[in-house]
């Protein structure tokens, strides 16, 4: 994953423009939100009412 490569080390391979870092920012963010809903769902559909 390119986020990993990204990660490693000391930053020397993170992205320089501004636009790159927000689009990382608003992707992670996205992914994130979205994985909470999912396990939320799925938490809601496993747990009788």
């Amino acid at each position: 994953m390119a986020i990993i490569e990204i990660v490693q080390g000391n930053g020397d391979n993170a992205p320089r423009r501004l636009s790159q870092r927000i689009g990382w920012f608003i992707g992670i963010w996205t992914l994130s939100t979205a994985a909470l809903f999912a396990s939320a769902l799925l938490v809601h559909m496993i747990v009788p009412k």
